[in-house]
């Protein structure tokens, strides 16, 4: 585990904890996170024998009774060998004991997985928010010209809400939940801003600036530290979804246990099959599969470098990322406030700052492609899957990296 990573899980693993919830992280051979869980718990899709084979095989294990998306169910696992297993080792008992009847040997989803912590593409964005070099006059890329006549379109933004007080004028008309920052600091006028506070308005800047006349609401799925678990945000993205956006933009994933599917976004798409998402591809410079990008149903989106010729040092990449767009060195909306930092080797620094930031990540280089997609429907009207894939037609290929876009 690295340093970076170390403190970024910690920063997750304690906010889980002040809930009561305990979140580990998984090694592969050699120490690296091969994923990030709960505690205590799996994940099944309550269909036909599922139940029934998991409660023969794992005696002792619980379905807890809370609602979940669809079929997902979540199980305890807290009674089984006395308590004594971790998730990985349940789902390794489960698998031996099914022997040749473990559907994932067959190439079809596992019986169970883990229930996962879905993080902000990573545990965090690529980078902390930075100070510009010099107070900027606007964002960049900057914001497009409107057009007359628009279509309306309402871009779903999942992340961690939108930031309360006054905000710069391309987010004029922009709403969600709220995002808090920290206290007041001992000076009485500058509050702190905690580790992912502003992401959401961010990525919703960026693609406001793609997007003049898009309605946008930016939800908060995220405001425990930049995680959430895996059951819990495909049930918020569902109540996203039936709030009947043309597309919505997650600039946050997963890594799963043996890159098998993640069940919970599973449940999802088939309670949701047409639904356009834009999804960041992830940012720790791997092909490993980054879920949901990697599903052919998402728009999966890497990130390029400032020059818009070379994938940015810390993207994700591979056969399943669609597009490659600007996501580093981006300048947006941010918090007024100070910052402290939490990484190596700018931590404990602290900045201050303005409303503005400049952030690097595939959190960002999603909501940029999100807004084109928006920006084209209003422009054209259409269906949204229509304007996809118009938009996805007008990548251009640039060597060494793949489908580029550029505002």
């Amino acid at each position: 585990m690295d340093e970076v990573f170390a403190a970024q899980f910690q920063l997750v693993q304690r906010a889980f904890a002040e809930d009561g919830i305990q979140v580990e992280a998984a090694l592969a051979p050699g120490g690296r996170v091969d994923y990030v869980y709960r505690a205590g718990r799996l994940l099944t899709r309550n269909r036909g024998r599922n139940m029934e084979q998991i409660s023969r095989l794992l005696p002792g294990v619980v379905r807890e009774d809370r609602p979940a998306l669809g079929d997902l169910a979540v199980l305890s696992i807290e009674r089984v060998e006395g308590g004594s297993l971790t998730v990985p080792e349940a789902l390794d008992l489960l698998e031996e004991r099914l022997g040749d009847d473990d559907p994932a040997r067959r190439g079809e989803p596992p019986l169970a997985t883990p229930d996962h912590i879905v993080s902000i593409a990573r545990l965090c964005p690529a980078t902390e928010p930075e100070r510009p070099g010099t107070d900027p006059a606007g964002p960049w890329p900057a914001p497009r010209p409107p057009a007359e006549g628009a279509h309306p379109v309402l871009l779903g933004v999942a992340d961690t809400g939108l930031l309360e007080g006054p905000l710069p004028g391309w987010l004029d008309g922009v709403r969600g939940d709220p995002d808090a920052l920290g206290p007041l600091l001992p000076d009485g006028k500058r509050h702190r801003i905690p580790p992912f506070t502003g992401h959401g308005t961010f990525a919703a800047g960026v693609a406001r600036c793609m997007a003049p006349q898009a309605e946008v609401y930016v939800a908060d799925h995220f405001s425990r530290s930049g995680g959430e678990i895996e059951s819990e945000i495909v049930a918020r993205l569902d109540a996203l979804a039936r709030m009947s956006p043309a597309l919505v933009n997650l600039s946050a994933g997963l890594y799963t246990r043996g890159d098998s599917t993640s069940l919970g976004f599973e449940a999802f798409h088939d309670a949701h099959p047409g639904l356009v998402m834009v999804a960041a591809a992830g940012n720790d410079s791997t092909d490993r599969p980054f879920y949901p990008a990697a599903y052919p149903w998402t728009v999966s989106v890497g990130a390029l470098g400032p020059d818009g010729a070379h994938r940015a040092w810390f993207s994700n990449y591979g056969d399943w990322v669609n597009v490659y767009a600007l996501g580093e060195g981006m300048v947006n909306a941010y918090a007024h406030g100070q910052y402290t930092y939490q990484e190596p080797p700018k931590a404990p620094a602290v900045q201050d700052f303005t409303g503005m930031c400049r952030w690097d990540g595939t959190s960002f280089a999603a909501p940029l492609v999100a807004g084109l997609i928006a920006e084209h429907l209003a422009r054209h009207g259409g269906s949204p899957q229509d304007a996809r894939d118009a938009v996805l037609a007008g990548a251009v290929p640039v060597a060494g990296v793949g489908p580029v876009l550029t505002p």
